[in-house]
């Protein structure tokens, strides 16, 4: 008798859950893609097998290596992630703790055999010890994971999606010449990737010919100086980084501010190089700090019998000991062979063009770019230089450049101005959104970059909602500066002004009055959904430019009139805000929102 297998019935998705599955395929394809551009091999028969590690039961959801770096990838499109990442941080801390340990892990105690033919085929016959290898763990979330979180999880590389998007935009343009970039986000020294590892010793470098201008030719502030040299294409992608805008970095809160690279632009020099198979009379503009170079003068002695070579001694101060000031003249240079050393202001698309690719181009440019020479204009930093001024002065310069280009946008502006005067009242309204966005009411809500989808713009509402509630005016009834009490206030007008620590008191105050105010509607509107930006999903949403600056208005009337309070009197005084007709009101209507909120609640009083 023959029995018929029972067919099990399909399962049929709701459009939510299909939605889901399909942001999860399309967030780990983005991640998988970036790392395959990168250089990176992806290991199959890795993911989703179930592992126990020291008592921990664990899974990999993915594996990439390029030369001796080892990736541990996990992804989630969760959207309260915290729960799944603080699981994963248990097994994480025991891999931490010993690196090689796990690695033989891999290779001896995986149930799949996956890793160890890969390490056995492609990982030892190059690197024999396992303590010349490298691993990282990368956590790829697709929405955020609060500061707090984060701060409880060590040695764990959080690829945030607007990260994500930049590294995916960045290696579309320039394939695996992005390796350094996405090396330095690794906090991996460049002596530590590759063949730098096999080396004896880490203090290799390069020499070039060039020349170094004198002072008094180039007006740049004292310590200051400016070398012209000829350099290979592949030594200066091995060298260089750009500070864009919309990139990962945030050092010390310094701000960065240039344009990410056009691929259509990128591909036309590319086409060029191709067809003419010849450099650009032009010149890269950049930057460098004295520590990662040295600079020798070559000449013939009185006889002009043999030759000599002397070291160029360059004081903390910037100043050559030994070299005639008044002319230029002829040096060699030696550069580190480190990443990220050489800051790109000017010329970022005629070097990444020779980028190491896969197009159509890459058999003709893998040649040129060893073998081309580009002309670099660098100015190079006194050692003693801070970062801040370092980037102050290459904001400066690339505003110089960029004047006579196309307009640049007012949110890069502003960010521009956050490291160009950080005194002004742009900059300070710049900072407090920062500090806004890192925690409270607005936590994760302002647009920091390009790729921070569906939240805040942030240039109106620092040119229409902060600056008239932060002026640095001492007579101007609606200011937050007139009610703050610090002693040496008046101290941050003057235009000579540099007390940062003053400035931080100020961009202090001023949040945490903001901050209270903001929690107080948050608190009614979070419970409707009302406290998100407008989107398909949720049509409830009313958080946005013009809400935010309407609620700063309505502190500039409280602080006119000398009415303000603590979150809970302003929660108990917006009784019913909820249903407050916030999307009667256009950009334009900032004051007439702000002031018809305050009649309706305050006056009510």
């Amino acid at each position: 008798m023959i029995t018929k297998k029972k067919k099990h019935k399909k399962v049929t998705l709701t459009p939510e859950q299909k939605r889901k599955n399909m942001e999860k395929a399309n967030h780990i394809k983005m991640i998988r893609n970036t790392l395959l551009n990168v250089g990176f091999e992806r290991l199959s028969g890795v993911a989703g097998v179930n592992f126990t590690y020291r008592d921990r039961p664990s899974e990999l959801d993915d594996v990439f290596v390029r030369e001796n770096v080892i990736l541990l990838v996990e992804y989630t499109t969760e959207q309260n992630p915290t729960d799944h990442l603080l699981k994963k941080s248990l097994v994480y801390h025991r891999i931490n703790e010993n690196h090689s340990a796990f690695i033989q892990f891999l290779i001896d105690g995986y149930p799949k055999d996956s890793f160890k033919e890969y390490y056995i085929q492609k990982i030892k016959p190059k690197y024999p010890n396992i303590d010349q290898l490298q691993l990282k763990i990368l956590y790829c979330s697709r929405y955020e994971i609060s500061n707090v979180t984060r701060k409880t999880i060590n040695d764990v590389y959080f690829l945030d999606y607007k990260i994500a998007l930049y590294f995916q935009s960045l290696t579309k343009a320039i394939k695996r010449s992005s390796i350094y970039e996405f090396l330095d986000f690794l906090h991996l020294p460049f002596n530590d990737y590759a063949d730098n590892i096999l080396k004896s010793s880490s203090n290799s470098h390069e020499t070039f010919k060039g020349y170094v201008l004198p002072e008094s030719k180039t007006s740049f502030k004292n310590g200051y100086k400016v070398i012209s040299f000829y350099i290979d294409a592949a030594s200066l992608l091995r060298r260089a980084y750009v500070l864009r805008q919309e990139s990962w970095r945030d050092d010390e809160g310094i701000g960065y501010y240039q344009r990410m690279l056009d691929i259509p632009k990128i591909n036309n020099i590319r086409r060029y190089l191709h067809e003419q198979q010849r450099v650009f009379v032009n010149n890269i503009i950049a930057t460098i700090s004295a520590k990662d170079i040295a600079i020798k003068k070559q000449y013939f002695d009185e006889k002009r019998e043999r030759e000599v070579i002397d070291t160029v001694n360059i004081n903390k101060d910037g100043s050559f000991e030994n070299i005639n000031a008044s002319r230029a003249e002829s040096i060699l240079i030696e550069i580190d062979d480190k990443s990220n050393i050489i800051g790109i202001i000017d010329g970022q698309h005629r070097l990444y063009a020779y980028h190491e690719g896969d197009d159509a181009y890459e058999k003709t440019i893998c040649d040129l770019r060893k073998v081309q020479n580009l002309l670099v204009t660098c100015i190079l930093y006194p050692e003693q230089e801070s970062d801040l001024e370092r980037k102050r002065f290459e904001a400066n310069l690339f505003l110089e450049i960029n004047k006579n280009q196309q307009k640049l946008k007012s949110a890069l502006q502003q960010e521009i101005e956050l490291i160009v005067s950080p005194f002004s009242t742009t900059a300070i309204g710049k900072e407090i959104l920062r500090a806004l966005n890192s925690n409270g009411p607005l936590e994760g809500k302002l647009m920091q970059s390009l790729y921070d989808t569906h939240k805040v713009s942030t240039a109106s509402i620092v040119s229409f909602g902060l600056k008239p509630l932060i002026k640095l005016d001492e007579s101007a009834q609606d200011s937050l500066f007139r009610i703050w009490d610090h002693p040496d206030k008046l101290v941050l007008k003057d235009k000579q002004c540099s007390n940062g620590e003053l400035r931080q008191q100020y961009v202090e105050f001023c949040v945490s009055i903001i901050r209270d105010i903001l929690r107080a509607f948050k608190d009614h509107l979070a419970k409707d959904r009302k406290w998100e930006p407008y989107s398909a999903a949720n049509k409830e949403g009313v958080l946005g430019v013009v809400l935010i600056n309407g609620i700063l208005n309505v502190l500039r009337i409280l602080v006119s009139k000398g009415q303000l309070s603590t979150p809970n009197e302003y929660f108990s005084i917006l009784e019913g805000v909820s249903k407050f007709p916030f999307r009667a009101y256009t950009s334009s209507q900032y004051r007439k929102m702000g002031m018809k909120i305050y009649n309706k609640y305050w006056l009510k009083q």
